[in-house]
């Protein structure tokens, strides 16, 4: 009887670089597995599929309908925010309550600034799908700065998409990082998210 190969499926890698301003690297993580798509990336997939709505939490904990492709033209799905924006793309926060299938934020987000609770956002950066090696990725990386005058500690990480149709934003990914990152002041974390198939 042949041996089945394992099968990987669609996996979800994370992997975050601490820098001074130097750019020297302080720490590098490594790709490691994230775990944590939470219901509303599942459900967009079925608005794909399906042409269908449902009601899903968007960020402020708000039922509202989850629109897909079809509507009226607009985007559904994006991810691809500029610099000094937190509303949407990779965000962190320094909440540490495990996740949860039904999560619809982070738990303590660390939205856009220079003050304490805020850090500074750059442009979010995606790549295009591209066979590396055996496998098939397509990374999002986008880089933040400390700029408060005090160390971070970053606790979560997770990507926000914005939905035009309705001008929602859904979160679709949350990781409660273990061991949690420290920032020091005027240095920059950067966070890759790649989403990977393999046959």
């Amino acid at each position: 009887m042949k041996k089945k190969n394992k099968s990987h499926g669609v996996q979800l890698l994370l992997r975050m670089v601490v820098k001074d301003s130097d750019g020297k690297v302080l720490s590098d993580t490594g790709q490691n597995p994230s775990k944590s798509f939470v219901i509303a990336f599942l459900n967009y997939v079925y608005c794909v599929m399906t042409s269908l709505q449902p009601s899903v939490k968007d960020v402020t904990n708000t039922l509202r309908t989850q629109y897909g492709a079809g509507a009226a033209s607009k985007y559904f799905f994006r991810c691809g925010t500029p610099a000094n924006n937190s509303t949407w793309g990779i965000v962190l926060g320094t909440g540490d309550t495990a996740e949860d299938n039904e999560d619809y934020a982070l738990e303590t987000q660390l939205t856009q600034g220079v003050g304490v609770g805020n850090i500074t956002h750059g442009a979010m950066i995606i790549g295009s799908s591209a066979v590396v090696g055996v496998n098939v990725d397509l990374e999002l990386k986008r880089t933040f700065t400390n700029n408060t005058g005090s160390s971070i500690i970053v606790k979560e990480a997770g990507i926000y998409t914005w939905n035009e149709a309705n001008n929602y934003y859904f979160m679709i990914i949350r990781d409660v990082l273990s061991p949690s990152k420290t920032v020091p002041d005027k240095c920059s974390l950067t966070v890759y998210y790649t989403f990977r198939t393999t046959v």
